[in-house]
């Protein structure tokens, strides 16, 4: 894979993942503290720094080369083929090259230097933000020979050199100015409990101080077939899951993007839902629903089917039919989670032909199909949500009531699921989609557009059915389900391109009373901000009309050069109203996946023969 090099700024990172569970959120460019005396370097982010799973262990390190500190100001610049991470300083005229690299499967780091240099010194900071909230009677550190292992809350890191470890306690204050601009204002504390001297230092985590230690001989032994093996790993990858396209750029991206989002699996199962404070978690049932169309579009079955049956559990289910949306421990808070569900296991069981997946688990299906039916459809047709069941899940935009995509999705899963069901039940199934479709009549709404008047459809209906006729785009869920008619999805759709296409789509029109230009927390969450996972329920609603062009214009092309200039192979939870970067997660599962399923969309398109 061809390096990259995206733009030197605090706000672009690059995620590295070892594809179980261990990831490094790397910084392109580090800062000054200047809210301290000494100016001292960091991260801009908290979110920065060593991970396995929801547990920060590292979070920076300082390298001093001859007695000259590397610094921002020295740094030239950063270049990634996902397989390393590389960042250039120059220093008294000199060139060095700091690499960084985590191994394949092992929970491992190592840090090489490059260049002329005489001496090295080398400052690792464990992360020790839980120590003022928490017992640390297990906290140790002891340094022998090269090594020095340090424990704590149930972790053990081992370090190690090619020179030598010294002893060393130094605590350290952090302030991150990026959290600060979430108002996250707790106080974050780093400990160094060595220097080590060298070229090259050697990482290992693990969960007894044996395991630590095993996994820094492996990588110190095997670094350089690790790294060989990675980069083929990623070589492989790119060859077999690439796209079809003269465009460079366009293939380029959706080449990162794909390394990214597989390296983000943990096992069978997408790990979270993105870096940041989703980091290392099991992930939410909606947004791994949501992101399932890309192994699909992929072809990665096996992947698939291990992530379905996860989730798809008898003891995930509740008594109304609703899977949970978390696990460990489970919790069921969402509705619209079990909807994408039922929809992914149809689909995966129309796509794989899997007959042994839906013999299976087709009871369940039809249990949870039963139960939603009979405790949360009206007569009328309508489909009943509690506060806070759906994706738009803040205190600010309570959607209590019958909301349009929950609607559509329920359509879409009876139709779907009747083709493996006989008898009554198919009859049922058939019966409520067609009540649910004729409910959907008093969801239309009308808007000006230019000259024109455009028919919509209303986010939500209230408990009394009273509309919620803000322009939102729930509705391109509706569209893309395939349930409306030919003229309405057109008007829903140029009514979207006009008032919601950004880099994302916006949650909310601007013009509208409550919208927001900046996301500043819940209140702007669903009110203007764009979300990128939005983008490809319209594009493939605009090629399915035979728009690819506009579709891409729309809603690839604004996100291509930040996958390749910014936070590399990263697509971002969301972008501010007005399309500048907002203070979220950088690599955003459903965000991810949305990219890859619009790209092999546009790919189809093209390949396909004029009509």
């Amino acid at each position: 894979m061809a390096k990259i090099q995206p733009q030197l700024s605090p706000a672009n990172d690059l995620l590295m993942n070892n594809g179980a569970g261990l990831f490094l959120v790397l910084p392109t460019v580090q800062i000054r503290n200047i809210r301290h005396k000494e100016h001292e370097i960091e991260n801009p982010c908290k979110y920065h720094g060593l991970f396995w799973g929801t547990q920060k262990l590292f979070d920076s390190w300082f390298a001093t080369l001859d007695g000259t500190q590397l610094s921002p100001e020295s740094q030239k610049g950063f270049s990634t083929d996902l397989a390393v991470a590389e960042k250039s300083y120059e220093v008294g005229g000199k060139k060095i090259t700091e690499e960084v690299f985590l191994p394949d499967g092992i929970p491992a780091l190592a840090i090489s230097y490059f260049g002329e240099f005489s001496s090295l010194q080398f400052q690792p900071e464990l992360d020790i933000r839980d120590r003022y909230s928490s017992k640390w009677s297990d906290y140790a550190s002891e340094c022998a020979g090269s090594s020095c292992v340090s424990s704590s809350q149930g972790f053990f890191v081992a370090m190690g050199s090619d020179g030598e470890a010294k002893k060393l306690s130094q605590y350290r204050y952090k302030f991150y100015p990026q959290d600060y601009e979430r108002s996250d204002i707790a106080e974050r504390w780093a400990h160094s409990p060595a220097i080590l001297t060298g070229k090259r230092f050697f990482f290992g985590f693990g969960k007894s101080r044996e395991e630590a230690l095993a996994n820094m001989e492996r990588i110190r032994r095997n670094l350089e077939e690790m790294k060989l093996r990675k980069a083929e790993r990623l070589r492989s990858l790119s060859s077999k899951l690439h796209l079809n396209t003269p465009d460079s750029e366009l293939a380029d991206a959706f080449s990162l993007v794909v390394a990214q989002f597989l390296s983000m699996q943990n096992g069978p199962a997408l790990p979270a839902s993105g870096d940041r404070w989703f980091a290392g978690d099991r992930g939410w049932l909606r947004d791994a629903m949501v992101s399932l169309e890309a192994y699909f579009e992929l072809g990665l079955f096996e992947n698939a089917r291990a992530i379905l049956e996860l989730w798809m559990a008898s003891g995930n289910m509740n008594g109304e039919g609703i899977f949970a949306d978390r696990l460990d421990p489970a919790q069921w808070r969402g509705f619209d989670g079990t909807l994408w569900l039922l929809r992914r296991f149809g689909e995966y069981c129309l796509l794989s032909k899997d007959k042994q997946f839906l013999a299976t688990h087709s009871e369940l299906a039809r249990s949870s199909l039963e139960n939603i039916i009979d405790k949360r459809l009206t007569e009328r047709g309508y489909l009943r949500c509690k506060p806070y069941e759906t994706w738009m899940d803040t205190k600010f935009t309570p959607r209590e009531g019958f909301p349009v995509e929950v609607q559509a999705l329920f359509i879409y899963d009876c139709m779907l699921l009747a083709k493996f069901f006989d008898g009554k039940f198919a009859a049922k199934l058939l019966r409520s989609a067609s009540d649910a479709s004729n409910a959907l009549i008093n969801f239309r709404c009308k808007a000006k557009a230019g000259d024109a008047e455009l028919k919509y459809l209303a986010d939500h209906l209230s408990p009394t059915l009273a509309r919620n006729s803000a322009i939102t785009p729930n509705q391109l869920i509706a569209c893309e389900c395939g349930i409306l008619d030919k003229e309405t999805e057109s008007d829903v759709l140029e009514l979207c391109a006009e008032k919601l296409a950004g880099k994302g789509v916006r949650t909310l029109a601007p013009g509208e009373l409550s919208y927001f230009d900046k996301h500043v927390g819940d209140g702007s969450y669903h009110r203007g901000s764009q979300w990128p996972f939005l983008n490809m329920f319209a594009a493939k609603c605009e090629m399915r009309r035979g728009r690819a062009q506009e579709a891409f214009s729309l809603y690839i092309q604004p996100l291509i050069s930040d996958i390749l200039a910014k936070d590399v192979g990263g697509v971002p939870e969301l972008y501010n109203g007005d399309g500048t970067d907002a203070p979220v997660p950088h690599y955003q599962a459903w965000s991810m996946a949305s990219f890859i399923v619009m790209c092999k969309e546009y790919e189809r398109a093209m390949l396909a023969p004029a009509k």
